[in-house]
C-alpha cells in the first residue's frame, strides 16, 4: 500500500482500519474451561492481579500500550518481546477502559518456537491456542497532540527489527507533520489469550459482556 500524495497519506494514516488484536486470531473452540483449565486460570489471576491490577503498575514493570481501544472493549499492553514469558510474566495483558486488568495473552514468536508450550507450562487443551499472524503496530504524535497508535500489515519494508518514519512514510502510513515514537514488527506468533476478570461467556470466548 504505496501512496504519494500528501493528502492521501493524511487520510490513509487517519481513517485505516486497525489491526484488532483479537480479530486476527484464529478462533478457539469451546469457550468454556474445563476443571483443570479453571484452576489454571485462577492461579494466574490471583499473581497477576498482585502485580499488575492497573495501568499505572503494569507501566512501571515496562509494559506499553500497543493499541487503540479495540472492539473487546480492551486496550493492549505489551513488553513488546517474545522471550522470557511464564505465567506470571505474559508479554501482552489487557486493560479496560479504566485501566483495570482484565486478561493477557501468551505470545510465542513461530520463528523461536516451533511448537506451542505444552500443558507441563501451560495446562490448557491444545486447541486453546491459536496463531496471530505478522503485522505491524507504531505510534506518533502530530504536534503537541497525543500519542496515537495504529496497527497495519506487515509489508515486505517493514518486517525488520528496525521500522523507520521513512519506511512508514513510504507506505503512506504517517501524516504530515507526524513523529514517530516507536514502531515494532510482530512476527507470527502462537498465542494463548483468555479474560482473567468473570465472563459468563467463558473465559477463552471473544467477548466478556461486564467489559464495556
Amino acid at each position: 500500500m504505496t501512496q504519494l500524495f500528501a493528502a492521501v497519506v493524511v487520510a490513509a494514516a487517519t481513517t485505516m482500519a486497525p489491526m484488532s488484536h483479537s480479530s486476527m486470531a484464529t478462533p478457539a473452540p469451546q469457550p468454556k474451561p474445563n476443571a483443570s483449565e479453571t484452576a489454571f486460570i485462577q492461579s494466574v489471576t490471583t499473581g497477576l492481579f498482585a502485580a499488575y491490577p492497573t495501568v499505572t503498575k503494569a507501566t512501571a514493570a515496562g509494559y506499553i500500550r500497543m493499541t487503540k481501544l479495540e472492539s473487546d472493549n480492551t486496550y493492549v499492553y505489551s513488553t513488546m518481546t517474545y522471550s522470557k514469558i511464564d505465567r506470571l510474566h505474559p508479554n501482552f495483558l489487557w486493560y479496560d477502559r479504566n485501566g483495570k486488568l482484565v486478561g493477557l495473552d501468551y505470545e510465542y514468536a513461530k520463528s523461536s518456537s516451533p511448537q506451542f508450550p505444552g500443558m507441563s507450562v501451560y495446562p490448557v487443551m491444545a486447541s486453546r491456542w491459536v496463531t496471530i499472524p505478522q503485522h505491524v503496530h507504531f505510534a506518533y504524535t502530530v504536534g503537541s497532540g497525543p500519542v496515537q497508535t495504529h496497527g497495519w500489515k506487515a509489508l515486505p519494508n517493514l518486517r525488520g527489527d528496525v521500522i523507520t518514519a521513512q519506511e512508514l512514510i513510504a507506505d503512506g502510513l504517517l501524516p504530515k507533520g507526524a513523529k514517530l515514537v516507536w514502531a515494532h514488527f510482530h512476527p507470527a506468533c502462537w498465542d494463548l489469550g483468555f479474560w482473567l476478570v468473570p465472563n459468563p461467556n467463558g473465559a477463552f470466548a471473544d467477548l466478556d459482556p461486564a467489559v464495556k
